[in-house]
């Protein structure tokens, strides 16, 4: 396994070009030849913060009115990746509905939780999900916040499996009532302690407005990690206590081996990173 740090900037080409000149030499050599500016778009650099360089990236970002991007890359051998004993999983935001809420859009009833509207943490679904019949097209599994909904087909495999940490109470309705193929909220019900302090998560400045409710939702910029234990009570489905930033505030999916396993093996698309466990 490598662990490294990663700063990405942006400005205009020339500006990037210029960076890079000055701190390519810094760039750790094995590194270099994918990390090399291409002339175009925004610049990646993979540099630690003992790295002279990283302060200098950092100042030259500032001076030019941006907040750089920084994040932590793990890359993982084949054999790592198969010896994990679980992931985090990405799932399916359709395309066609990215930044459509389940809640606003298309009228899905949900009770209790934070009333700030750009929050909502901890509110409850009531009765069934309302979405449009379009959302999971040739899919089983697709996410559209705060809900997860998955075919007919998945929820058997999931249960079949006795895959636990998982219940599919609440069925998917088209809000038009129109017919569809049927589908389910996928409600994960174990929730995970804390993540590892050594985990990146950050609260920026553009975060501001959640003061309003005092619930400070970060961003992850690395792999998930847990010290053991807390991994101890663990099922094959679990959320993270951290509320994270995307198209809406949601929980990280951390599933078991036994979940990747299944899903690869029944060709199900989502995606698995995995879980940093720290004994």
């Amino acid at each position: 396994m490598k662990r490294f740090t990663c700063i990405e900037i942006s400005g205009t080409n020339e500006w990037c070009q210029q960076i890079y000149n000055d701190v390519k030499d810094d760039i750790p050599e094995e590194l270099r030849k994918r990390y090399q500016y291409k002339g175009s778009g925004p610049l990646e650099l993979p540099l630690e913060k003992d790295n002279p360089s990283y302060s200098y990236v950092i100042g030259m970002a500032q001076q030019n009115d941006q907040t750089p991007y920084v994040y932590q890359i793990v890359e993982y051998t084949k054999s790592e990746i198969e010896d994990s004993e679980y992931f985090q999983m990405s799932i399916h935001n359709p395309f066609e509905l990215q930044a459509v809420d389940n809640e606003d859009d298309f009228g899905t009833k949900y009770e209790g939780g934070c009333s700030n509207p750009k929050c909502r943490i901890g509110k409850i679904l009531v009765g069934d999900a309302l979405a449009d019949r379009k959302l999971l097209r040739k899919r089983d599994i697709g996410r559209m916040n705060p809900g997860i909904f998955v075919s007919e087909k998945l929820k058997n495999v999931v249960c079949e499996a006795g895959l636990t940490g998982v219940s599919f109470d609440h069925e998917v309705k088209d809000y038009k009532g129109r017919e569809m193929e049927k589908a389910y909220v996928m409600d994960i019900t174990s929730v995970l302690p804390p993540m590892a302090s050594s985990t990146w998560l950050i609260v920026e400045d553009r975060n501001t407005f959640i003061d309003e409710c005092g619930h400070h939702n970060p961003y992850l910029r690395s792999d998930i990690q847990y010290e053991r234990e807390k991994l101890n009570d663990a099922k094959d489905f679990n959320l993270s206590s951290e509320y994270l930033y995307g198209l809406r505030r949601y929980q990280e999916i951390v599933v078991s081996a036994k979940v990747r396993k299944l899903f690869i093996q029944r060709k199900i698309r989502a995606g698995f990173t995995p879980v940093a466990i720290l004994d």
